[in-house]
C-alpha cells in the first residue's frame, strides 16, 4: 500500500478491470514474442510481485495439470515465502532460474486456466475487517505461505489444491487489507494442515504395519 492508501500497484491511467493481476497476466501473454520468462514476469508485476508471484504460483495448482507440476510450482512458493518472512523488499531468484522461459502458448494457456478464479476473487476483495498492524499480517501471511507451500511439493495426489488455495486467499487479503480473505484463508489453511497431519501420520501407520 501507498502512503494514500492505494495499491503499490495502482496506476491513475487505467482502469480498475486494467490494474487487475489477472489482466496484467492475460496482458503479458499478448507479446510479439516466441518465449517469456520469468524475468518478464517479474519485470511486468513490478512492485507488488511478492502477492502476485505468490498468487501466480500458487493459482497454477489449483487447476489440472500433469503429475509432479505441483512441487515444480512450489519451490518458488518456498523461496517467495522465505524471502518474505526475512523481509526482501523484491522477490530474489538466481539468474538461472529467472532466464528459465516457456513457449508462448504454454503460458497463455495456464493464464487462460487460472484467470477466471483470479477474476472471482478479485472481485470479491475489497479493504475491510483490518483490526491488526501490516507488519504483523505480513509476517503471520508469511509463515502459514511457508508451511503451505511445504505441503504444496509434497509428491502427493489431492492434498495440493487446498493449501494452494489457502496462499492465493492469504494473498489476496494482504493485498486488497481484506480481512475476510485472510480470515478464510486461515480457516483453509488449518484445513489443509489437519488434512496433510492426518495423511502423514496414515502413512507411517501403514508403514509400521508392512515392516513393523
Amino acid at each position: 500500500m501507498n502512503a494514500d492508501g492505494t495499491p503499490s500497484d495502482w496506476d491513475p491511467t487505467g482502469s480498475a478491470d486494467e490494474r487487475r493481476l489477472s489482466s496484467v497476466l492475460v496482458h503479458l501473454g499478448d507479446r510479439q514474442a516466441d518465449r517469456i520468462s520469468l524475468d518478464d514476469i517479474l519485470s511486468a508485476l513490478s512492485e507488488r510481485s511478492f502477492g502476485a508471484l505468490l498468487i501466480l504460483f500458487s493459482a497454477l495448482n489449483l487447476v489440472p495439470l500433469p503429475p509432479g507440476t505441483s512441487t515444480i510450482f512450489g519451490i518458488p512458493l518456498v523461496l517467495l515465502s522465505i524471502q518474505m518472512l526475512i523481509g526482501f523488499e523484491n522477490p530474489w531468484f538466481p539468474a538461472f532460474i529467472r532466464r528459465k522461459s516457456m513457449r508462448i502458448e504454454t503460458y497463455r494457456a495456464f493464464i487462460g486456466r487460472i484467470q477466471p478464479i483470479l477474476l472471482r476473487f478479485e472481485k470479491l476483495a475489497r479493504p475491510r475487517y483490518w483490526l491488526v498492524p501490516q507488519i504483523i499480517v505480513e509476517r503471520v501471511v508469511s509463515i502459514v505461505a511457508l508451511a503451505m507451500s511445504l505441503i504444496v511439493i509434497l509428491p502427493f495426489p489431492l492434498i495440493n489444491q487446498m493449501p494452494a488455495l489457502s496462499i492465493v486467499l492469504l494473498s489476496i487479503g494482504l493485498g486488497e487489507q481484506d480481512g475476510l480473505w485472510l480470515g478464510t484463508g486461515l480457516l483453509v489453511a488449518a484445513l489443509a494442515a489437519g488434512i496433510a497431519i492426518g495423511l502423514g501420520a496414515s502413512v507411517g501407520l501403514a508403514a509400521l504395519h508392512i515392516f513393523g
